[in-house]
């Protein structure tokens, strides 16, 4: 401040840089972390697509065949596609490849190998 109490051009500009310096900074975390949030919701459903499926195809009765195909899904406003493949190792042992891709800007993927055996069956 200067002698007379008053506060100096210069003050003020300096004052009024930083105040800048520090909202611009605030502005860029904020739509940093909303991008972030965005990509972690998508992650966290492209998994639970991923999961549920292999769920599914594991409650689901035996079958020796080999197979794929995809399929959509939404969760509210996001959408997205799960593509799944079933090759069979052996007579009693299958592996399943899901992918799931989940929103359309900026996407998130989730990839998920997971192999079931036939127990309880004579030459298994």
């Amino acid at each position: 401040m200067s002698g007379s109490g008053g506060w100096t051009l210069v003050e003020v500009a300096v004052a009024l840089v930083l105040l800048t310096v520090g909202g611009l900074a605030l502005a860029g975390s904020t739509t940093h972390a909303y991008g972030a949030r965005e990509r972690a919701l998508k992650s966290a459903l492209a998994l639970s697509a991923a999961e549920s499926w292999i769920e599914a195809w594991r409650a689901a009765p035996w079958s020796a065949g080999e197979g794929f195909g995809a399929a959509p899904v939404a969760w509210g406003s996001v959408t997205g596609t799960v593509e799944w493949s079933v090759v069979v190792l052996a007579p009693c042992l299958s592996e399943a490849r899901v992918r799931v891709v989940a929103g359309a800007r900026a996407p998130a993927t989730a990839n998920l190998v997971t192999r079931r055996f036939r127990e309880s069956v004579a030459g298994c």
